[in-house]
């Protein structure tokens, strides 16, 4: 890649070159020429860093989002044949007492009470619904997309304006269609090279993970052939953190649900429809969830242990076993393969963080609940900080 002078050096160049070339002095050269040296030098570092820009969004992993002025959308359009997956609204049931014959007409719109998940977010009927009178419900939507909008069974809401014969508060009963976060540009910027460089062989471990990707809220599956069972391929599924049912990417079922989807059939409805097939015809599929396996440490004799050194070490081991990953012969690259867990890097991540000065005396690591130097994570299984101690 290019490398970029500094405009100093630029324009000392500048300076050498005027000076040979028209055979003048320091003093001449000083008050005559370093202004105009000064002004192209400017120009160019100017040039040197365009060209930069253009270099780096030729490539997805350097690339940036088009409101930055990048490319990255558009490598996406060409490799995925989509843009960034946005965030997506909350679908609801709720119920509501009110007289039969009462109107709830379209776009109306609740409000959730200061209690409930989301408080004080509007919601707004994308239908109009006449009441019977006895156990009626409707569906509402959430204004905007994402979990910051998201309600659990049994939050209440208020109509924001009068509506006759119907009670202004009414309760949510059951999760429609759960609400998921925008694609992250990083999720977006891995998608596209996974397809560059994962070769789609019509129903191989490849394969399954750049379908998998169509489903939004997907941080990563894991495929296998189940033992004992040739023609049955299990599919673990990672969930993003933002979109997962915990805070460590165990998936929901409506997550399950649209990865089975994508792996049945491509969802670019702007294709033919004998192209879009996608499971191998001999194929049983099994989606199912990832499963968590705890990760503790103990840290002893830790010299300066305050609250900002605690959370800086929580927040880096959560790092780094987010990398801890169960690797796919003939889906993952060799030289990303990071499917054991050591002590002894587990270690290091904590040495790293805190000042050369501190210090700590010993350091043990367990994996669901065993003390061990280290642990493979195959199948299902992964790991996740759940405890650490300070003695």
């Amino acid at each position: 890649m290019i490398q970029t002078p500094t405009t100093k050096s630029i324009v000392a160049s500048i300076e050498k070159d005027l000076k040979a070339k028209l055979n003048l002095t320091d003093d001449q050269l000083r008050k005559v020429l370093s202004a105009v040296a000064a002004v192209v030098g400017a120009q160019m570092k100017l040039v040197y860093l365009r060209i930069l820009d253009v270099q780096q969004e030729l490539y997805p992993d350097t690339a940036t989002l088009a409101e930055n002025g990048g490319e990255l959308e558009r490598l996406g359009r060409i490799h995925l044949n989509r843009n960034p997956n946005p965030a997506t609204a909350g679908i609801y049931t709720v119920a509501l007492t009110g007289e039969a014959g009462a109107v709830i007409r379209t776009n109306l719109t609740f409000k959730s009470n200061e209690d409930s998940k989301s408080p004080g977010e509007l919601y707004v009927t994308d239908a109009e619904y006449i009441l019977t009178g006895a156990a009626d419900t409707i569906e509402i939507r959430s204004f905007q997309g994402g979990t910051d909008y998201a309600l659990e069974v049994g939050d209440e809401l208020a109509i924001t304006e009068p509506v006759i014969g119907v009670d202004q508060v009414v309760a949510v009963t059951a999760i429609v269609e759960a609400p998921k976060e925008a694609e992250t540009t990083d999720a977006y910027r891995q998608a596209i090279l996974d397809a560059i460089q994962l070769e789609p062989q019509g129903g191989a471990k490849t394969d399954y993970r750049l379908w998998a990707a169509d489903a939004q809220g997907v941080r990563k599956v894991y495929p296998y052939v189940k033992a004992g069972e040739a023609g049955t391929v299990q599919i673990f599924v990672e969930a993003t953190e933002a979109d997962g049912a915990d805070a460590y990417g165990t998936p929901t079922a409506a997550i399950l649900e649209e990865v089975e989807e994508v792996l049945e059939f491509d969802p670019d409805e702007t294709k033919p429809t004998n192209e879009r097939g996608r499971r191998p015809i001999q194929a049983i599929l099994e989606v199912l969830p990832i499963e968590l396996v705890p990760v503790d440490v103990t840290i002893t004799g830790l010299a300066e242990n305050t609250v900002a050194i605690q959370s800086a070490i929580q927040s880096n081991l959560k790092t780094y076993l987010q990398g801890v990953r169960p690797f796919i012969s003939g889906a993952d690259l060799l030289k990303n393969k990071n499917d054991i867990l050591y002590a002894a890097r587990l270690q290091a991540v904590v040495t790293d963080v805190i000042e050369s000065s501190n210090f700590f005396t010993d350091f043990v690591m367990e994996v669901d609940g065993v003390a061990t130097s280290s642990s493979n994570f195959t199948g299902a299984n992964i790991p996740y900080l759940r405890n650490i101690t300070y003695n």
